[in-house]
C-alpha cells in the first residue's frame, strides 16, 4: 500500500512541478489529479496498482477538508466585508450546477434513447 501512496504522491507531485515551472493557471494539486486521470483513462497505470490507497484516501476524505476549514474560521473577520457577494456567487453557481446538470441528463438520456430507444 506504501508503494500505492507514493505512485499517487509522485504523480501528484509533477503537477505541481508543471504547475510551478510551465507557469499553469491551474493549482498544481489540480494538474496532478488530471495526471493521474489521464494516465488512468490511457492504461499507463493500471487501476489496480492505486486502487487500495485511493479507496484509504477517499474513506478518510473528511479529514482533508478540516485545515481549510478551521482556516476559514480563523480568517471570518475577511469575509465579513464581501459577504453578501460571496452568498450570492454560492447560490447562483448552486443553481446554474443544478441546471447545467439536469441538461447534461437529459440530453444524455435522449442520446440513450436514440441509439437503444425506448426503454420503458
Amino acid at each position: 500500500m506504501i508503494q500505492e501512496f507514493l505512485i499517487i504522491f509522485i504523480i501528484n507531485y509533477i503537477g505541481v512541478l508543471m504547475a510551478e515551472v510551465l507557469n499553469f493557471p491551474l493549482p498544481g494539486t489540480i494538474n496532478g489529479m488530471l495526471l493521474l486521470f489521464v494516465m488512468l483513462y490511457f492504461k499507463v497505470i493500471k487501476l489496480e496498482k492505486i486502487e487500495k490507497a485511493s479507496d484509504f484516501l477517499l474513506v478518510n476524505m473528511t479529514i482533508f477538508f478540516m485545515p481549510p476549514s478551521v482556516k476559514l474560521i480563523e480568517s471570518l473577520y475577511l469575509l465579513k466585508t464581501g459577504i453578501f457577494k460571496i452568498i450570492f456567487i454560492l447560490i447562483f453557481t448552486t443553481i446554474l450546477t443544478m441546471i447545467v446538470t439536469g441538461l447534461t441528463v437529459q440530453y444524455m438520456i435522449e442520446r440513450k434513447e436514440k441509439k437503444y430507444g425506448k426503454l420503458n
